[in-house]
């Protein structure tokens, strides 16, 4: 890729990026307080302190786990949307597994956990991924369908069956030998969960441009007819990614229960797998790129918390910034869609043509 393409990538998502900073100002001015003054103590927050860095680590793991999962999708030009129903489906099941698990030691629990949310993660993705392959329906309506399924049953089970002794809908604690070690002291919950993630963006990078299966899946995700007409299997194919993505969004779910919040809690999630589209997008669904783009919106919504003490300034306003990031991405991602298609149209009605001729 020459300077000038990647000039070009990183333009649009740092025009999003200030874009919204300024927007964000221009409603903190009516509060009375500077909006220098805000956004620094926005910074000082996130970056000020090592335990307010390692805090903004801890918010950009989750939302690293169902970034990539997204961004793997989108890559492949297959729009799972349906992160946030398979990271709760993960995190009920690292919950369920942690608590009625045998006492084993930690390095034996700690993956049949995450192993566990993975599998079942992946068996929530396959059936949006069937049914758009034997009866042609959309993933896009059944993901979404299926998040509301995943989110009010995940409750209902820690809720009515598994409550635990909280007065709450909460599963009981899991056991110690399947909490993820801290990293940065007891009272900070950055944990294990970012070294896997940044682990998985690795790993996913190098599956995307270093190997014959990443090249397909790529391919299919730049043109369909270009993929068939190389010999792709596009059903298989979809199958397959949709199955990783739904693998690595239960990962988010695992990594919520196991070093966060040591149990399932109703609504644990709170939008983390659509966030994680919105990273995924502002990263040009590069994996490595979602490494930065998590770390930001971690560093956002940490920051925001350390705002909203010391300034009038509620932590909505991050909210909202955040939101008006999400219109510029996705303006940009439709926009895109649509050159595309009428491209590959265009394209096809060429050849069309001269087969005729």
């Amino acid at each position: 890729m020459n300077r000038n393409k990647i000039l070009k990538e990183l333009g649009k998502p740092l025009f999003a990026i200030i874009i919204s900073l300024l927007i964000g100002a221009l409603l903190i001015i009516p509060t009375g307080t500077s909006p220098i003054e805000a956004y620094s103590l926005l910074f000082k927050g996130a970056f000020g302190t090592w335990q307010g860095f390692c805090s903004s680590l801890a918010k950009a793991t989750p939302l690293l786990f169902t970034g990539l999962a997204a961004a793997y999708a989108f890559r492949a030009g297959v729009f799972n949307i349906g992160v946030e129903g398979q990271l709760y489906f993960g995190a009920i099941t690292a919950a369920l597994v942690g608590v009625y698990l045998p006492a084993l030691p930690a390095y034996i629990s700690v993956p049949i956990c995450l192993i566990a949310a993975m599998i079942v993660g992946m068996i929530w993705a396959f059936i949006p991924a069937i049914l758009n392959i034997k009866l042609d329906i959309s993933i896009f309506i059944t993901c979404i369908m299926l998040n509301s399924i995943a989110q009010l049953f995940s409750n209902y089970l820690a809720t009515y069956p598994f409550k635990g002794e909280l007065p709450i809908g909460a599963t009981y604690k899991i056991g110690e030998n399947s909490i993820l070690p801290k990293l940065a002291g007891p009272m900070n919950d950055l944990n294990l969960g970012f070294v896997l993630a940044i682990l998985v963006a690795i790993i996913l990078h190098i599956l995307l441009f270093k190997t014959k299966f990443g090249y397909e899946s790529r391919a299919s995700g730049i043109s369909s007819s270009f993929s068939k007409y190389i010999g792709i299997n596009a059903a298989k194919r979809t199958v397959i990614i949709v199955m990783i993505s739904g693998a690595i969004a239960g990962l988010a779910g695992a990594e919520q229960v196991m070093g966060v919040n040591y149990r399932y809690i109703s609504d644990i999630s709170n939008g983390l797998g659509y966030t994680g589209i919105t990273v995924a997008l502002l990263a040009k669904n590069n994996p490595l790129g979602c490494i930065i783009t998590a770390i930001f919106f971690g560093a956002l919504n940490n920051g925001a918390i350390q705002m909203e003490v010391m300034s009038n300034i509620s932590r909505d306003l991050i909210s909202s910034v955040q939101a008006v990031m999400i219109v510029f991405i996705a303006a940009d991602f439709a926009i895109n869609s649509i050159k595309s298609r009428k491209k590959n149209n265009l394209k096809t009605k060429n050849k069309k043509g001269d087969n005729i001729c």
